[in-house]
């Protein structure tokens, strides 16, 4: 006789763990500041390695300089973290996915974070 919660998401996590099954570096940026004021981004530190889910969302080239760039818009998936933010970035397996908005997953008793990313822009340098 089955039980009648078989196959019921659970009611203490927004995300199911067999999602998470792909592990990613969260960095941060390790910034100098110039003699004029404006902080550059000198180097990438990890913050910690997690769990995540990985969905790619939608993928576009565009012209650039005279050369075609991909670009690829992808949801990440992580557990609750206070300390994420779109001056993050999130590595995985080398591919470089820059975060462009934290969002809230408000499901269950324990939130989860969808970052909203791409990866294939060159982003080097500059203000992070």
């Amino acid at each position: 006789m089955a039980t009648a919660t078989a196959g019921v998401r659970s009611r203490t996590s927004g995300i199911r763990a067999g999602r998470l099954k792909y592990r990613v570096e969260l960095e941060r940026p390790a910034l100098e500041v110039l003699h004029n004021g404006e902080p550059i981004v000198e180097a990438w530190e990890t913050v910690d390695v997690v769990w995540a889910a990985i969905e790619p969302m939608t993928g576009r080239e565009w012209l650039a300089s005279q050369e075609w760039r991909p670009q690829v818009t992808t949801r990440i998936t992580i557990r609750w973290r206070d300390d994420i933010t779109s001056v993050n970035r999130v590595v995985h397996r080398g591919v470089v996915y820059n975060i462009e908005a934290v969002l809230p997953n408000l499901v269950g008793n324990r939130p989860d974070l969808m970052l909203m990313c791409n990866s294939g822009v060159i982003t080097e340098g500059g203000q992070p």
